[in-house]
């Protein structure tokens, strides 16, 4: 059990990495900065990939002993101190998906406010420009900035999806 326990704690910190990003682009949206939207939804992607990546070495690992056990199943089955252990982790990783699921929800709900907004403004018009303090030289160019770069969060939004780790926590 204990590379199991290695594994899903690893997991656990990739998917607060992961939350911890969703939330920082989700405050770069409500402060107008969609400048720095294509980085942080790099760094979504990044962590993302992380989560998933130990998704499947956990996949892999637990398929070694228990091919189709969820994780309630395992700590079921655990001897000594496990059930307990997995129990906390099974806790954790579940209040970590439905964050992540309200966060992305709202990243995506913001992000469609934001487009929709967008496409309300006349051509070359400046109203709705982050009040940054910021010259804009060109209107037009940065409101198509600011739209690619909410499109990405819904992009981003709609590959959240966990269905394996869902699986593994029912």
């Amino acid at each position: 059990m204990e590379p199991v326990g290695t594994i899903l704690e690893r997991e656990g910190e990739a998917l607060e990495v992961l939350l911890f990003k969703l939330i920082e682009t989700r405050l770069l949206i409500e402060a107008g900065e969609a400048r720095f939207l294509p980085r942080a939804t790099r760094e979504v992607e990044r962590a993302r990939t992380r989560a998933r990546e130990l998704d499947l070495l956990r996949a892999a690992t637990v398929a070694q002993t228990s091919c189709g056990a969820t994780l309630r199943d395992l700590a079921a089955a655990a001897p000594g101190p496990w059930p307990a252990i997995l129990r906390d982790h099974h806790a954790l990783l579940s209040n970590l998906v439905s964050e992540i699921e309200v966060v992305a929800h709202q990243n995506a709900g913001a992000a469609r406010e934001g487009l929709e907004a967008l496409s309300r403004q006349p051509v070359g018009a400046t109203a709705g420009a982050p009040a940054t303090g910021r010259p804009i030289r060109n209107a037009e160019l940065d409101r198509l900035a600011r739209g690619a770069a909410l499109d990405a969060v819904l992009g981003t939004a709609a590959r959240l999806r966990m269905p394996d780790l869902i699986d593994f926590l029912r």
